[in-house]
């Protein structure tokens, strides 16, 4: 008992490396055990053993261990902020279970009407994912795959900064873990189409229904019966028109009755910068075969046949469109529609300063009907972006951060000479210091939308507090921390360091010792 209470009191000594050092990372735990010949170091918010000491982040530690050259780090990585720390040391990473949202792939921006994608993957037991518009609707939601990854999709509506959530859920429906997905709506330029058709059909009335729903200044020609017309706006297709024009569509019927002087005038207006496109709606007559041909698009007969576009669209149901019945020769066009056989049912070649579009999927309005308009939407806004009239370049955005979180230092670069930071709330701008190069550091304090400004304009960004994603930052630290693993250690090998042993293994033998002393001297009396 005497010498136990001594060993308590005096616990002897053991060597420990002194060229090595063991950091215990947020996302640590009890289980994973510290290797028992170095010293150990527990950061802000990770596991902390009986025997380690803390440090407020790794430089710290480093200068009260001036001579360790080689890490051990447990956990989920290395902080952003310990990273640099950590350069020219040798490295070993043993890393956490990786739990809840682990990567994700999220636009931006998004123009308004168009349907956005997002991609991810995640960690077990997560076996559902679930986006949630900023109304708290579910949009949409999809089982993620043997790896944990999944794509979901949902329509832009409302301009502005929007906040969407993805949820991930285990076999119960219970939520794992969830994030905010920030997303910046932005409205684009009116654009101005004229539409030849020869005759009114569902494509045609779902398309002006479209047209009117994203605000696009549609003029309208087509025919209802012999000798009558519908029209709505100036469809004329003369010079001066078609200088106010972006793109034009004219399909199969509506061209074998345009007049020489049109289509003279639209040939003229596409070197110009006008967009054409082409439909193939109905078979092609020989003369009007040969002048599409003229516009680098040879047509002949082929058979019709079923195709599908979910890949194109984010369809999950293989649904069977109709193709025109025609084989097109488009050497040195462009693809900007594929079935998903990859046979291309839409193309666009550039002649003059303009584009001219041939397109020949016949049904692209059931996609309304099956109740995706958010796909429709998307499908036809960026083809008319491929054809349109090319606009001015719009200023260089800064480069903004992908990802940031509450006090922790974020980079913006692109800024020029001169940026200011309006956080959320705050009632007066943060002035960055830009260096040489172009960026700034920058430490948000409060999370929500961010307004950088600079000469160029405003940019809008989105910063997540501490709870918010913080398995996808976790997971972004391992990888980060994993990529410096091998990096080789500079200086030598220093002595062992003599450092006190734990006293509770002593403690506790005492204890025991005297409880066994105790009950048998009860025993005796």
């Amino acid at each position: 008992m005497a010498v136990l209470l001594y060993l308590v009191l005096f616990p002897p000594a053991v060597s420990l490396r002194g060229d090595a050092l063991t950091i215990m990372t947020p996302g640590a735990t009890a289980q994973q055990s510290a290797p028992l010949d170095e010293p150990v170091v527990a950061l802000p918010g990770a596991y902390s053993p009986a025997r380690a000491e803390a440090a407020p982040d790794l430089a710290t530690a480093l200068r009260k261990h001036p001579a360790a050259t080689r890490l051990t780090v447990i956990g989920a990585g290395l902080p952003a902020r310990d990273r640099a720390a950590a350069a020219g040391l040798g490295l070993e990473f043993r890393p956490a279970p990786e739990r809840g949202l682990v990567e994700l792939q999220a636009p931006a921006a998004v123009l308004l009407g168009r349907q956005w994608q997002l991609a991810g993957r995640a960690a077990a037991p997560v076996r559902r994912a679930e986006l949630r518009d900023p109304s708290g609707a579910a949009a949409d939601a999809v089982d993620v795959d043997g790896e944990g990854r999944f794509r979901l999709s949902a329509a832009a509506r409302g301009q502005g900064a929007v906040e969407f959530e993805l949820r991930l859920l285990d076999e119960k429906q219970d939520v794992i873990d969830h994030i905010t997905v920030p997303l910046l709506i932005e409205g684009g330029k009116t654009m101005s189409v004229i539409m030849r058709s020869g005759a009114i059909n569902p494509e045609l009335k779902y398309w002006r229904r479209w047209a009117a729903d994203a605000g696009i200044h549609l003029a309208l020609s087509a025919g209802l019966t012999e000798g009558v017309i519908l029209r709505d706006g100036d469809a004329q297709l003369t010079p001066a028109v078609l200088a106010q024009a972006d793109v034009v569509i004219v399909d199969a019927r509506a061209w074998t009755v345009l007049q020489p002087a049109e289509k003279s005038a639209l040939r003229a207006a596409v070197d110009q910068g006008l967009g054409l496109l082409l439909r193939v709606d109905a078979p092609l007559d020989a003369s009007t075969a040969a002048e599409w041909s003229d516009w680098g698009y040879p047509v002949s007969p082929a058979p019709s046949r079923p195709v599908t576009i979910d890949r194109r669209t984010g369809l999950r149901d293989r649904t069977p469109f109709t193709a025109a019945a025609v084989a097109v020769t488009a050497a040195g066009a462009v693809a900007m529609l594929r079935a998903d056989d990859g046979e291309p049912l839409a193309w666009w070649r550039a002649q003059g300063q303009g584009r001219v579009g041939l397109w020949r999927l016949l049904d692209s309005y059931r996609l309304m009907l099956l109740g995706e308009p958010g796909r429709y939407a998307s499908l036809w806004a960026e083809t008319l972006r491929d054809l349109a009239r090319p606009q001015a370049a719009p200023a260089t955005p800064p480069r903004l951060p992908a990802a940031a979180w509450v006090n922790e230092r974020t980079v913006l670069c692109g800024l020029g000479d001169a940026a200011q930071m309006a956080p959320p709330g705050a009632t007066a701008d943060v002035t960055l210091v830009v260096a040489d190069d172009g960026c700034a550091a920058y430490w948000p304090t409060r999370a929500g939308w961010h307004t950088l400004r600079t000469r160029g304009g405003t940019w809008p960004f989105f910063v997540r507090d501490d709870a918010d994603g913080a398995n996808l930052r976790a997971a972004r630290d391992r990888r980060a921390t994993a990529a410096m693993v091998g990096t080789p250690a500079n200086g030598h090998a220093v002595p062992s360091l003599r450092s006190p042993m734990s006293r509770w293994p002593w403690f506790f033998g005492w204890l025991l010792v005297s409880g066994a002393v105790w009950w048998y001297e009860r025993r005796g009396s």
